[in-house]
This record gives structure tokens, sequence and C-alpha cells, in this order.
């Protein structure tokens, strides 16, 4: 009878567990959108960064300067300095987005947070990303906005634009719930680097703001 009970509870969790992204319509796109159409190109470009989370019934709160550039072989860094310009990380993608910690402080040396991490400069940087979208779609509570889909290696993204084709959202999620969600600044187009965007870990409970400071032609 326990055991019978115990089945009866999973099925009734299982049944009431709230769907994503459903009401959804396809998209007959003009020429099949890459990730390509997505991946920003640019040079350089600094950020203040704010990260705020709770952790336990303890808050957090951790701020500084985030520097992105792709150097002359075609690899990418990040580098996060704290307000008094120690690095806390430096993280490296060679040209072919193979993945690797330069440095990074002993309280933040942590897989799972790596792990966090890289995923979310994997996503604005549209690396790791299959080339060919599986398709772009709308939904009936926001017909306004497109949302192009890409398979991860677990869950999926999507990339959110508007009729102007502005990046204006990136949504990451699994089978069953939602991941991480980016805010992007009005206006960003294609292929660059945002003025701003606000990242939500939903079940990390913890969210990043960036804001860009200076152009990308800063001199080092």
């Amino acid at each position: 009878m326990r055991y019978l009970a115990f089945v009866s509870l999973i099925f009734c969790l299982a049944a009431c567990h709230k769907k994503i992204y459903t009401n959804r319509q396809e998209v007959a796109a003009t020429k099949p959108l890459t990730a390509n159409d997505f991946r920003p190109v640019f040079e350089k470009a600094l950020y203040r960064c704010e990260v705020d989370g709770k952790f336990a019934i303890k808050k957090f709160h951790l701020s500084g300067i985030l520097y992105l550039k792709t150097l002359e072989d075609k690899s990418t860094r990040v580098v996060f300095q704290s307000e008094m310009g120690a690095t806390l990380f430096d993280f490296g993608w060679d040209e072919h987005d193979s993945f690797k910690v330069y440095s990074i402080i002993d309280q933040m040396n942590k897989a799972a947070l790596i792990k966090t991490l890289k995923k979310d400069f994997e996503l604005i940087l549209v690396k790791h990303i299959k080339k060919q979208s599986e398709g772009q779609y709308t939904f009936d509570n926001n017909p306004d906005l497109f949302y192009t889909k890409f398979n991860l290696e677990k869950g999926f993204v999507y990339y959110v634009t508007n009729k102007k084709n502005e990046l204006t959202g990136i949504e990451n999620a699994d089978d069953k719930q939602k991941v991480i969600l980016m805010d992007i600044a009005a206006g960003t187009a294609l292929k660059t680097l945002p003025e701003s965007i606000k990242i939500k870990h939903l079940k990390a409970n913890f969210t990043i703001n960036l804001k860009r400071i200076i152009p990308e032609n800063v001199e080092e």
C-alpha cells in the first residue's frame, strides 16, 4: 500500500508540473539562421559587473570590472578584476572554442561555479552552440518576439529577437524548467555585444548585472 501511494504521488507531481514554452508556432525564416548570425564580433569590451545572490540564509554581493578581448589568433579571453585591480578569474577559449582556466582565486575555484560561469559566457559569446538552429518560433503571449532555438549538450537555448532583428534576450532551459534568463539592452544589433546584460540564474539563485562602461577601442 505504501509503495502504491508513493507511485501515485510521483505521477501526481509529474502531472502537476508546469510545462514551459507552450503555445508555440514555427516561423518560416527567409533563410536558415545559424549560430554565426548571433555570434558577436568584437575586439575589446569592458563592463562593470555586479553579482548578487543568496546562499542558504546569507546574502552576498561582489563587484568589479569584466574585460573581454578577441586576440589576433582568434582566441577569446574573459578577465574579471576586483575594484582594487586584483584578478579574480581569467578564462579563455581558443579559435576552436576549447575552454581553459588561466587563473582563478581559491574562493572561486569550485567546479560547479566555473561550469556555471563558462556557460554564461558561452551563451553570450555564442560558443559551443550547434551551427544550425532547430527553428524559429513565436509564442501566443508575445507574438512580436521571435525565438531561435539551438540544442545544447544538455537542454537548449533560445536567442530572442524583435521585429527589427535586434537581440532582446537569451533563455536557457531543459525539458522541465528555465535555468538562465538574460535580459539584453534595447537596440542590440545581431553580432554585437550589448550595452547591458542582466543574467538571472533561476536554479542557482543569483544574478549578474553587466553594464558597458567604455568604448571597444579602449587603450590597454
